[in-house]
């Protein structure tokens, strides 16, 4: 994989930039193999059609058992697409999966899983106990904790680095003119 980022990509000119551009890489990679492993577990016992942002919506509105806002949704997961979190609600609400809850404000919607999404829920994570987990323990070097929180950190880095990009909106030639 080395071999495959080196000087003639666009985003990678010197030795610190093709290290970047490899991780990044492998990140989307990653994010991508993440959300075919959940695309595909979720085929293997029902044809609902959803994907992996569907899934993980429909995972987080469970979690607890505590009904979440499209906000609360958007906060943990660290999204910004509002319309295709909302479209996420609308089809997983569509499918019976999940379900409008009462609430006393009359401005915030929320939702809760159904007895459906339940059962669905069950069986995604046997099926993720008896694929995945297996595959994590016999990785006996990685280290699942140590790699957590790296993860928490280069979340934090993106996040920051994406505050400073945007603080550049409409002077993006700006950047180029500083370095």
């Amino acid at each position: 994989m080395a071999d495959l980022i080196d000087s003639t990509w666009h985003l990678a000119q010197t030795e610190p930039e093709m290290r970047l551009a490899s991780f990044e890489l492998e990140l989307w990679r990653l994010f991508q193999g993440f959300l075919r492993w959940q695309e595909d577990c979720e085929r293997c016992f029902n044809s609902y059609g959803l994907s992996g942002n569907d899934i993980s919506v429909l995972h987080l509105i469970r979690a607890r058992n505590n009904p979440k806002t499209i906000y609360d949704v958007a906060r943990i997961l660290n999204r910004e697409d509002m319309y295709n979190l909302q479209y996420s609600v609308k089809k997983l609400e569509r499918l019976g999966l999940i379900e409008k809850t009462v609430t006393k404000s009359k401005k915030m919607t929320t939702y809760a899983i159904t007895e459906k999404g339940i059962t669905d829920t069950d069986v995604f994570t046997t099926a993720k106990r008896n694929i995945l987990v297996d595959l994590f323990k016999k990785q006996t070097d990685l280290k699942i904790e140590e790699v957590t929180a790296v993860l928490v950190k280069l979340k934090t880095m993106y996040d920051e680095a994406g505050q400073i990009a945007a603080s550049y909106k409409g002077l993006g030639h700006e950047i180029i003119k500083e370095k």
